[in-house]
């Protein structure tokens, strides 16, 4: 696992899935809403922090569309953040610093800030969807 990428343990969700797909529920589609939505908060936060430091704009534009999931069996991954090749290097040296430039950190903080929201839109997005197919 890359140490970039963020794991989010998530409690509670797994009982929801089973009640959804117990009740007939389309299992993915639910998972696939919950997880774009979630992802949300990230996008926003990580938009408005590489705003401050627009030239070209195409920084902003290396960020990944946020509805391109990827299926690997039962495991749903959609990747948050810049696209290094196109054009997304310059958010990390925002991030980090380079010898001659200050840290200008964003992208760590919106991960510390959401981690708890998306939870909850998860949480809420799977909730409703198991309430609007219940009988």
């Amino acid at each position: 696992m890359s140490k970039n990428m963020m794991k989010l343990d998530l409690n509670g969700v797994k009982e929801l899935l089973e009640r959804l797909q117990k009740a007939g529920g389309n299992i993915d589609a639910a998972a696939e809403k919950a997880l774009v939505e979630s992802a949300q908060p990230f996008m926003e936060d990580l938009r408005s922090g590489i705003q401050k430091h627009r030239r070209t704009g195409l920084t902003e534009d290396s960020l990944k569309d946020p509805s391109q999931i990827e299926r690997e069996g039962n495991r749903l991954t959609l990747n948050v953040g810049f696209d290094l090749g196109k054009g997304g290097l310059p958010a990390l040296f925002i991030e980090h610093g380079t010898p001659r430039m200050k840290p200008q950190p964003f992208i760590q903080p919106a991960i510390r800030k959401n981690q708890a929201k998306s939870r909850m839109i998860q949480q809420a997005v799977l909730t409703k969807l198991l309430k609007e197919i219940e009988p």
